[in-house]
């Protein structure tokens, strides 16, 4: 079976779901070395992604997270996504409750965000990427889009932000698109089943508001991240993985 987790760390294993686009060595290069010291951090890689860009994209998202679930340990581990990768891991502990002792949802999107939909028009969601990529335009569209917290990035995490495959990226937006369709039942099964927070920042990203179609409610905990925006694990990473840590040492 190829690599499709990366593991780092000693003590508990956690597992985490990277969000659209994102290598596993970008989240792991997020981690404290004090947070590896106490867990064993495992990191889905996205085939087509990162050590596995050879490795065939998947069909369907719930057949690729079956066939995650059987390269688990055989006891319960939480599991963290961030995003998208917070869709993943919530549909994750629906299909595998014996999996997942209890999971947090990093600033993921309760619906498809808007902002994305013209990304699936064949066409135009690659012609749309590449001028990201490639032109200071592009680039500064981006920024404005999902960086509007006043934060200095390191230039390795924007290197990696505009380093996106365009075929991959698309590939992953219709995978999730498509899931999304699926998440009647959720609300009742985290609701009454595992443990759930979802952690979101007080500067939201108010791009991101509007949806296309119908949304699906996350019944979990909201405990906001004060000061972090979208992406908490990298704007304030000491105070965000200990604040995984006590949720996790509570649950």
């Amino acid at each position: 079976m190829p690599l499709r987790i990366q593991w780092s760390g000693t003590g508990e294993p956690i597992l985490f779901f990277p969000g659209w686009n994102t290598t596993a060595a970008a989240v792991l290069s997020w981690l404290p070395p004090s947070f590896l010291e106490r867990y064993r951090c495992g990191i889905l890689e996205w085939p087509g992604l990162g050590i596995s860009t050879e490795e065939q994209l998947p069909e369907f998202l719930g057949e690729f997270l079956d066939e995650l679930a059987e390269s688990l340990p055989e006891r319960p581990i939480p599991v963290v996504g961030f995003c998208m990768g917070g869709i993943a891991a919530w549909a994750f502990a629906e299909r595998h409750p014996g999996s997942v002792r209890c999971s947090v949802l990093v600033d993921s999107p309760l619906h498809f965000p808007l902002i994305l939909t013209p990304l699936l028009v064949p066409g135009l969601g690659r012609a749309a990427l590449r001028i990201a990529q490639g032109t200071q335009v592009g680039r500064f569209m981006v920024r404005r889009a999902i960086l509007q917290a006043q934060t200095c990035y390191s230039k390795a995490f924007l290197d990696g932000l505009f380093g996106f495959d365009a075929k991959a990226a698309l590939h992953y937006l219709r995978l999730f698109k498509r899931y999304g369709k699926a998440f009647g039942s959720t609300d009742r099964f985290h609701a009454s089943a595992r443990s759930c927070w979802r952690l979101t920042g007080e500067n939201k990203i108010k791009v991101l508001d509007p949806c296309w179609g119908p949304r699906h409610l996350v019944q979990a905990t909201i405990m906001p991240m004060e000061g972090a925006g979208h992406f908490p694990a990298v704007e304030a990473p000491a105070v965000f993985f200990d604040r995984i840590h006590g949720l996790l040492a509570g649950a």
